[in-house]
């Protein structure tokens, strides 16, 4: 019998990937990228950088982050990590030296009207 693996997606360290990304399971950034991502896990390196729009249920940054990030639920901010931006999240754990500047909004639900930024319809229409 096979064990269930999950899939991940990797941007390597010395790559630089501009667009939209649908990522089913989980997606690890060493390099950079420019555009929106969807993903159920997102873990952004400490060598990794992103710009743009981001959902997924949990992240972990340890590099750097500029943009609008909806995370559903854990989100990770490192010692290394740099965010810029406006920040969704479900509960919030920040590491001592991690740098936010940031808007911060606490959410309940997916289809919360306390986060100004994020519109579940607009997001459905990226995809």
């Amino acid at each position: 019998m096979r064990s269930k693996r999950q899939e991940i997606t990797l941007i390597s360290e010395n790559s630089s990937v501009e667009g939209k990304l649908k990522a089913s399971e989980g997606l690890i950034i060493l390099g950079s990228f420019k555009g929106d991502i969807d993903s159920k896990t997102l873990e952004i390196s400490l060598s990794g950088k992103v710009i743009g729009s981001v959902e997924a249920v949990n992240i972990t940054i340890s590099g750097y982050f500029e943009g609008e990030l909806v995370c559903h639920s854990l989100l990770t901010i490192a010692k290394t990590a740099k965010v810029k931006g406006k920040v969704a999240y479900g509960t919030l754990s920040v590491e001592p030296g991690g740098m936010i500047e940031a808007e911060l909004f606490q959410s309940e639900s997916m289809d919360t009207k306390l986060i100004p930024f994020y519109d579940p319809k607009r997001q459905s229409k990226k995809k």
